[in-house]
């Protein structure tokens, strides 16, 4: 993860109107396709190349990519401004970029800054206005549109990590889905305030759309049941990973005082021996069904609200994204890792045809363990993959009850991966010596797949070096105080938390008694390495803490002594601080 010196962090103009550099289509590469547009008159698909920083054009009439630009950084979300004006979400260079769609070629108009690591845009139906959500700063930037310019964005924190994002109300309230649990917010637009944020039993929420009637929203997500095991019973049975679909009334989710589930509709996505995992998108099909991508089981499948399962059919190459034409009998669908199109017949549910974006070069070994990091079908009936568990590489938060600590009926908070690969030995217990042993022991005690072939390990651990922790929150948001932070690290050291969480790493090999125990009577764990805390929602190995600060004003972890408000607030800072 690429990080970002937010001390220089600035909204800076754009010198705009330069043709995007043409990309020759004979090239070899790897573009990974992770979001689609469909143009007005449905004649041409764009698609946000997430691994190649590019834009691929597809004449759908010829059905052949006739063109391909490079916009630079990761574009991961397309959306129209106007008929031929396109907008760009760059998570790693932290923009939102304006296009003029000219035919088959695409012209850079602007582009501007918004909070660090954005993920998805929002318009205004009138077109005057942009939400951008942006995970690691936690954060909404609103935009001004024109034809021609991105102006006058401004942002707002929150207090979580905003990923989908819905207009309601005639775009008076905005609906923000956290990234790391099942978190719904309402951001007023007229002032960005964060007006209510609920929860409801979900992770990895990756789609919110509007119901053909406007009255339902529809999530797609996965849901762990920290109080199933990760035996085959409760795997087999979806009892403890499920994957949905699940409608809840738009004026409910608005109202913090409405019942959250009136006149909802949940609709499990998988069944025994077919899991279906890690569902990715969901589109609109006009005869009332919905079609959703399952990223990790390679499929799409279609149903309607009420009715159980889906029709499923295989879509090989992790399918990311889908686009239904006004037509409603074939639908669009994006195969990240193989970089194409796949073309679905809707009535009899099977893909009928696949356009290449270009060729495709040998992925590295690190972009193979990619591929398996999202991959569900190495666990046992396409469950769940790594991810369904460990976020985009960090955590969902939640705690999963599985062997890797010896006994079940002992759940424990999922670990983040960001960062972990220097901090052996792994889990809770230290259990496992190397990254490679974890990998294998996730695979088979938790998710309860076929054992993997050596190369396959290889690329897994290959993949989980290269994750780092983002930038700390406080310098994503301009609030980072060095003073405070200098003055933190004096109390972590007077109050020697160094002894088990010792720098560089912020962990130590051994296993301690802190005064915490599990459900067993288990009372020492190997400590987590305090690299990234600040980006975490909940701490302890039961999950039970839900602020950094309750660490030390509730639990009152491993102090020598009562800590002032100011001592307190200072070594706060300071963990914040560790990337």
């Amino acid at each position: 993860m690429r990080s970002l010196m937010v001390g220089l962090f600035l909204l800076l103009p754009f010198a705009g109107n330069a043709s995007a550099a043409e990309i020759a289509l004979d090239m070899p590469g790897y573009r990974g396709p992770e979001d689609l547009l469909l143009s007005e008159d449905q004649s041409r698909l764009y698609t946000a190349n997430r691994q190649s920083g590019s834009i691929s054009v597809v004449d759908l009439a010829r059905k052949l990519t006739v063109q391909e630009f490079a916009v630079g950084g990761e574009p991961v979300q397309l959306a129209w401004l106007s008929n031929d004006r396109m907008l760009v979400v760059d998570q790693t260079g932290h923009r939102l970029v304006l296009l003029a769609a000219r035919g088959n070629s695409l012209e850079v108009l602007d582009a501007c800054q918004v909070a660090p690591y954005p993920i998805r845009v929002e318009v205004s139906a009138d077109g005057t206005v942009a939400y951008v959500s942006s995970i690691w700063s936690k954060a909404i930037t609103r935009i001004s549109l024109d034809a021609d310019k991105l102006e006058n964005p401004k942002i707002q924190y929150l207090t979580f990590s905003p990923r989908e994002t819905l207009l309601l109300a005639e775009d008076a309230k905005l609906l923000v889905s956290d990234n790391f649990s099942g978190r719904v917010g309402v951001v007023d637009t007229a002032t960005l305030k964060l007006e209510h944020a609920r929860e409801f039993p979900a992770h990895n929420i990756r789609a919110m759309r509007l119901s053909h009637d406007g009255e339902k929203v529809i999530f797609a997500h996965q849901m762990l049941n920290s109080l199933a095991v990760t035996n085959h019973n409760d795997i087999h049975w979806g009892l403890l990973m499920s994957n949905d679909l699940r409608w809840l009334k738009a004026d409910n989710l608005l109202d913090a005082t409405a019942d959250f589930y009136r006149e909802s509709f949940m609709q499990p996505i998988g069944q025994p021996n077919e899991g279906g995992g890690d569902p990715t998108d969901v589109a609109l099909i006009p005869d009332g069904q919905v079609i959703v991508t399952l990223g990790g089981a390679s499929e799409v499948g279609i149903g309607k609200e009420g009715s159980y399962g889906l029709h499923r059919t295989e879509v090989s190459g992790r399918p990311m994204a889908v686009k239904v034409p006004s037509a409603g009998n074939i639908a669009y669908v994006a195969c990240a890792t193989q970089d194409a199109i796949a073309v679905i017949d809707l009535k009899n549910v099977r893909e009928i045809e696949r356009i290449p974006l270009g060729p495709m070069r040998p992925l590295t070994q690190v972009e193979e363990g990619e591929k398996l990091f999202f991959d569900s079908r190495l666990s046992m009936e396409s469950w769940m993959s790594c991810h369904s568990c460990h976020t985009d590489g960090h955590s969902s938060g939640m705690a999963n009850d599985n062997l890797s600590d010896g006994s079940f009926g002992t759940p424990k908070k999922i670990l983040s991966l960001l960062g972990k690969h220097r901090t052996a030995p792994f889990g809770w217990s230290g259990s496992s010596p190397t990254m490679a042993a974890q990998v294998r022991a996730s695979i088979d005690k938790t998710m309860r797949g076929d054992p993997l072939e050596e190369p396959q390990v290889a690329a897994l651990v290959a993949y989980l070096e290269t994750l780092q922790a983002p930038p700390s929150i406080d310098k994503l948001q301009g609030t980072h105080d060095q003073a405070s932070v200098e003055r933190g690290r004096l109390v972590f050291l007077q109050n020697n938390c160094v002894a088990c969480h010792a720098p560089p790493t912020y962990t130590t090999p051994k296993n301690y008694d802190v005064g915490i125990h599990d459900q067993d009577g288990v009372r020492e764990f190997n400590p987590p390495t305090l690299r990234g805390v600040g980006h975490r929602q909940r701490f302890f190995h039961d999950a039970e803490v839900d602020q950094l600060e309750k660490v030390f004003t509730e639990e009152h972890h491993q102090l020598a002594e009562e800590l002032s408000d100011g001592q307190r607030s200072d070594l706060v800072n300071f963990l914040r601080s560790l990337e």
